[in-house]
């Protein structure tokens, strides 16, 4: 028993670390402003939250929040929180790719715990995404960009022409509607059945 609390305990202090030692966040304030920090580095998009939502699963908490901004461009923040005692089973693009029931995911950038997909939908269409994962318990998400939207966020960090060269420009998924602007696809089967989310192990002993 209690080889299993000092196991505990030391999972605990490591997740702690491992979030300290994270070079960014993606976090939806109180003001609705989207903000990445990214090495040092804070770029804000300031929004107007239309509609928000929460799904609650016995593992997993969502909350959704589809903001417009100055240039009447709507995106989707998304942000989970999934309870200690389980885990992402997957590599970040994998559980992504499970989300959103994406038919490929093309990576444009990645450094870290940030990343910039391109997921293309089962439809043909395109979906911009901008994602971030500190540990195995959360996950935060923005999507629907504009690929001029994209390729400035991009370039504010790093952005190349080789790296926006990758980019595809045709059939870009972006929103006008806010009742229907949620493409990601959660549900207990995705959570349970497929696995994208398992019992922490590390945390529970073995």
């Amino acid at each position: 028993m209690m080889r299993y609390f000092f196991q505990s305990l030391f999972s605990m202090a490591l997740l702690i670390l491992l979030s300290a030692c994270s070079t960014s966040t993606l976090v939806l304030n109180d003001n609705d402003e989207v903000v990445l920090t990214y090495n040092e580095k804070s770029i804000e998009a300031e929004g107007k939250t239309l509609k928000k939502n929460q799904l609650v699963f016995s593992t997993v908490v969502i909350d959704q929040n589809v903001l417009q901004f100055k240039d009447k461009s709507l995106l989707v923040y998304e942000s989970t929180d999934v309870d200690l005692m389980y885990m992402y089973k997957n590599a970040t693009q994998t559980s992504v790719e499970m989300i959103f029931d994406a038919a490929k995911i093309n990576t444009i950038y990645r450094r870290n715990n940030l990343y910039f997909f391109q997921m293309i939908l089962k439809n043909g269409k395109v979906l911009n995404a901008m994602v971030q994962q500190s540990n195995d318990q959360t996950l935060s998400m923005v999507y629907g960009f504009s690929v001029e939207q994209f390729k400035k966020i991009l370039g504010q960090i790093e952005g190349s022409e080789t790296m926006f060269s990758k980019l595809k420009t045709e059939n870009i998924e972006t929103f006008n509607d806010p009742k229907n602007a949620v493409r990601s696809k959660w549900d207990m089967k995705m959570i349970n059945i497929d696995s994208l989310i398992v019992v922490n192990d590390t945390l529970r002993g073995r």
